[in-house]
């Protein structure tokens, strides 16, 4: 059995810049959907003792580096980092009929893809080092 969740040794960190992307640019639920006279209502409750929430700090600019990085990938590679980053909650069934592939075939095209992320993105550092 393919397991599309194993990260390859050689892809961690370029996985943990693909992870921050995919909270970048992930559609969050808007405040302002609530109704208005509910907007500023306090609770009897005090909400930050009871459910901390701990924000995380997303580096925006290298997020925006590799979404155009992403953006330029061939269809099916730039179409599976999607998925398996931003869009995991589709079934991956639905991915391999949309782009024609096997199981194995998915994984393959996730590597390559995470593959050309490295060298896109490493080419670019040498390319402003110089």
């Amino acid at each position: 059995m393919i397991d599309l969740n194993h990260i390859p040794a050689r892809h961690e960190a370029i996985n943990l810049r693909l992870e921050e992307w995919a909270r970048w640019v992930r559609v969050r639920p808007q405040a302002w959907v609530m109704q208005p006279m509910f907007r500023y209502a306090k609770s009897n409750t005090r909400q930050w003792e009871t459910d901390p929430h701990i924000h995380v700090e997303i580096n925006t600019l290298d997020a925006h580096e590799v979404e155009k990085t992403v953006a330029g990938l061939p269809d099916k590679h730039r179409t599976a980092l999607r998925w398996c980053y931003v869009f995991a909650f589709i079934p991956v069934g639905k991915v391999q009929r949309e782009l024609g592939l096997t199981r194995a075939a998915l994984g393959q095209l996730l590597n390559d893809a995470r593959d050309m992320m490295r060298n896109r993105l490493w080419q670019k550092i040498v390319e402003n080092k110089y």
